[in-house]
């Protein structure tokens, strides 16, 4: 799939520069890896986007999925063998890596800035505004909300201590590379039962806490769980 994608964007006199991008590029894919694939488009994106869209689903595409970021779009294609096909669209003049799983085939790149990791503000805003959502949800018994809201505050501190420990912190690309990631596993909530919704929001507070340096602040989040007060 991906010789035969090379050889089509090298065949599209549109398409004057390609890079595989993702774990190939880096020489670290295995069996579960897709395929990253990016294209320099000279001219108006839309035609091509149409006309390598049709080349896919003639390829065995059943479904695809648009992300875009600012000019660039990003075409996610499920492929009947269950193949995940990352094709990006980018303009000639924005084309060029962003990070290091970059790996030019043909053509020229623009300088352009490197993709960093989280905000480390961001993410405790996230996480205390997915606390006070858990709170709110418990108390009012809508369980299944809970669970949800717990889940997500969960995904932002377990990122704060990717970012403390100096590995990706984006998308769980760093979990299982942290020193004691089994610390979450008390944060998993096990039934919809008020008392576990309690139990694991607890636990998952007093984590946050450990990663909040503003005393203000750790004060209001102690107090969104009272359990998690007698924590250091």
């Amino acid at each position: 799939m991906r010789r035969d994608l090379v050889n089509a964007a090298d065949d599209d006199p549109r398409v004057v520069g390609a890079a595989l991008t993702g774990s190939a590029a880096v020489g670290r894919e295995d069996r579960w890896s897709d395929i990253d694939f990016a294209l320099s488009v000279e001219g108006e994106l839309d035609a091509v986007v149409v006309d390598w869209t049709a080349l896919m689903y003639a390829c065995g595409a059943v479904s695809h999925l648009d992300v875009r970021h600012g000019t660039v779009l990003f075409r996610v294609f499920l492929m009947r063998s269950t193949l995940q096909v990352d094709v990006a669209f980018w303009p000639s003049d924005k084309f060029g890596a962003t990070g290091p799983t970059f790996k030019l085939l043909f053509g020229g790149t623009n300088e352009l800035p490197q993709s960093g990791q989280p905000d480390r503000d961001e993410l405790i805003g996230l996480a205390w505004l997915y606390a006070l959502h858990a709170r709110s949800s418990i108390a009012r018994g809508r369980a299944w909300q809970a669970a949800y809201m717990i889940n997500g505050m969960r995904d932002h501190v377990m990122s704060l201590w990717c970012l403390r420990e100096e590995v990706n912190a984006v998308q769980g690309r760093g979990l299982d590379d942290l020193r004691n990631a089994g610390a979450f596993a008390g944060t998993l909530v096990l039934s919809t039962h008020p008392d576990e919704l309690a139990r694991a929001f607890h636990v998952l507070t007093g984590l946050l806490l450990g990663e909040i340096t503003e005393p203000e602040l750790r004060e209001a989040v102690r107090a969104l769980s009272p359990a998690a007060a007698n924590r250091p």
